[in-house]
């Protein structure tokens, strides 16, 4: 089931969009991300880390006692990987572009939740490491 928008709100989405794609930073990291995805032998390298990890994880969390070869496995590609330009740029660009995502989705949310425009404070400062969680 579709909601339609009403004809001012889509054109403020719009807008929005057109801005994201038009900043210089959001471009930077989505050029990094698709150069990374074009790299077979990084993407990959990537993969094998993730999968691994994922499945040590799992397995520890069930209580199953995990090979120290399979530790040094995983040790090994994380190392590598760690070390591979194309991956930490691929995660920073990420990082870049899923902290745009969850600060325009709080921004929406606070919006909702009272029924007014927040100031920047209130969002920025509401979450770790905005300033609301001590942390700073």
């Amino acid at each position: 089931m579709s909601t339609a928008l009403a004809p001012a709100i889509s054109a403020q989405i719009e807008a929005l969009c057109a801005s994201i794609v038009a900043d210089p930073e959001i471009q930077s990291a989505r050029n990094a991300a698709e150069t990374f995805l074009a790299d077979e032998g990084g993407v990959s390298l990537y993969r094998e880390v993730m999968t691994l990890g994922r499945s040590l994880e799992q397995r520890h969390r069930s209580g199953a006692e995990l090979e120290p070869a399979e530790v040094n496995r995983f040790q090994d590609l994380q190392e590598k990987a760690d070390q591979h330009e194309g991956i930490q740029s691929f995660m920073a660009a990420q990082d870049k572009l899923q902290n745009l995502a969850n600060t325009l989705n709080t921004f929406i949310a606070k919006t909702l939740e009272k029924g007014s425009v927040p100031a920047a404070e209130e969002v920025m400062g509401s979450g770790c490491c905005g300033g609301g969680c001590g942390c700073k």
